[in-house]
């Protein structure tokens, strides 16, 4: 047996493509071999220690990111969400509902103390104030009436493209600002700009009806003027979060520009291939804004309503309802949790995001002013303080991707496993057959000696017990009396010719 499996190991060394084993099996003397023998463990542990490194490379799942920028004809114009810092207009409000509305909007400083907030809800006469049936009871049709109104008296000049616009191409969205207007917001008819620079995008003039303001300087907004937010038109408008402040009395250059975002999944990126079009409830295509609103939509629900900019079936709340419930309980989820892990919501896929620079111009100019007077029937002065112009534009016809990519592919890995295998000890697929080979005969090899070993062990007890058994007819012999005689005298008659 040890002669078959030393010439299997031997046959094996020769054969095989494993750089050094032959070296080894056919050293000419001891000092040869440990020579060999060294260089094949030397090579073996180098090998060993680059494919770990490899693997742990891997493993660490790192991606690159590779950019690409195409010039176009023509280019998609995105969705463009305008909104006025002012929520509720002073006429056709009664000064009953202004004194509601901020004691109401007063609750969200208390959100962090919950003593103090409970204290202060318990205390106000909330029915003292005679509010409005209407403002109790819908918010929301409260806010589209008496809220910020884009029609052909606030929208003084509307061009696209040099073309006039109207109001009725704007579309209503309600967000934390209240009324805000939507250009290019249907997603099934997006226009596009064909020529870059000012001018050839969206250009318009807004009056912002200052003298209209009724935000409490303690719990409204302290500015005036606009909030605009450039978008994709699958996107619901957080104006709160990315929104880009305007003031009156100047012209607005917002030149935008285009990139188309690719992730890749987890574990290398942070996408989830899963989260396709029919992901959400409320919205046609995942996005992480859309997935955020329906999340807090959710949260809430405990209210028994939703703020009028969270998309669902539950009726929208009433000012304090939405002060004393939607929001305490929001400030307390996103005190006591990571809104992106606890909602689940991951990055897109696929997404277009637009970045917006811009840059301001005085507006009017002192000639300018005496032209629009006439044109718009209203003073200089009143320009000032309540026109904002703007302009929206691509600056480039230019189309960006951003590709996320894995920096170690599987097939990268195989590649450098491979080489690491080949350069330091000439391994490759088919030595890892010769090895499986070689395996299975030493097995082979192995259950066969263990089954001939108990046959052998057997066939030499039969041999030995043979040797030392008395044929039946020398028993006899041997316990007849008259052999037994013959058997004394014959030997009686050998001693005595031993004595002489």
């Amino acid at each position: 047996m040890g002669d078959t499996q030393d010439s299997l190991d031997h046959e094996f060394a020769n054969y095989t493509t494993c750089h050094g084993a032959s070296r080894i099996a056919n050293a000419k003397n001891r000092p040869h071999m440990a020579l060999w023998t060294l260089v094949f463990l030397a090579a073996f542990g180098l090998c060993t220690w680059q494919v770990v490194d490899r693997f742990q490379n891997y493993f660490q799942y790192r991606t690159g990111t590779e950019i690409n920028v195409e010039l176009e004809n023509e280019l998609d114009f995105p969705a463009v969400t305008i909104c006025n810092f002012n929520r509720i207009r002073a006429s056709g409000v009664s000064i009953n509902d202004q004194l509601y509305l901020g004691a109401a909007f007063y609750v969200p400083s208390l959100v962090d103390d919950p003593e103090a907030l409970n204290a202060y809800l318990n205390g106000v006469d909330w029915d003292g104030f005679g509010a409005s049936t209407a403002l109790l009871e819908d918010y929301a049709g409260y806010t589209l009436q008496n809220g910020f109104v884009l029609d052909n008296d606030t929208l003084l000049q509307c061009y696209w493209r040099g073309r006039p616009c109207y109001a009725e191409n704007f579309t209503h969205v309600f967000t934390t600002y209240g009324n805000c207007w939507t250009f290019n917001g249907d997603k099934n008819s997006s226009v596009k700009q064909t020529t870059p620079g000012a001018g050839n995008g969206l250009k318009l003039t807004l009056d912002i009806l200052t003298d209209e303001y009724t935000e409490d300087p303690v719990t409204g907004y302290l500015e005036y003027g606009l909030v605009f937010q450039v978008h994709d038109q699958h996107e619901p408008p957080r104006p709160e979060l990315v929104g880009t402040a305007v003031a009156p009395g100047s012209h607005t250059y917002a030149s935008t520009f285009q990139t188309h975002y690719k992730n890749e999944p987890s574990p290398w990126g942070q996408c989830d291939p899963a989260k396709g079009q029919s992901h959400l409830t409320y919205y046609d295509t995942y996005t992480l804004p859309g997935c955020l609103l329906e999340c807090r939509a959710k949260l809430v629900e405990p209210c028994g309503c939703r703020p009028m900019y969270y998309p669902g079936d539950l009726d929208y709340c009433s000012p304090l309802n939405l002060s004393s419930c939607v929001l305490p309980t929001l400030a307390t989820f996103l005190k006591n949790n990571n809104e992106f892990d606890a909602c689940s919501c991951t990055v897109p896929c696929e997404y277009t995001s637009y970045h917006t620079t811009v840059s301001y111009a005085g507006y009017p100019s002192p000639l300018a002013a005496s032209y629009l007077e006439t044109h718009f029937n209203v003073s200089s002065g009143y320009m000032s303080q309540n026109l904002v112009h703007l302009d929206l534009y691509y600056h480039e016809l230019m189309s960006t991707t951003s590709e996320q990519f894995k920096a170690v592919t599987p097939s990268g890995l195989i590649s450098d496993v491979g080489g690491q295998f080949g350069f330091f000890i000439g391994v490759s697929v088919i030595t890892m057959f010769e090895f499986f080979e070689y395996l299975v005969m030493k097995f082979l090899l192995f259950a066969c000696h263990s089954e001939m070993e108990p046959e052998k062990e057997k066939s030499d007890r039969e041999k030995s017990a043979g040797e030392n058994t008395v044929a039946p007819e020398t028993y006899q012999k041997v316990n007849d009396p008259t052999e037994l005689s013959t058997m004394a005298q014959t030997q009686e008659g050998l001693a005595k010719v031993q004595v002489s």
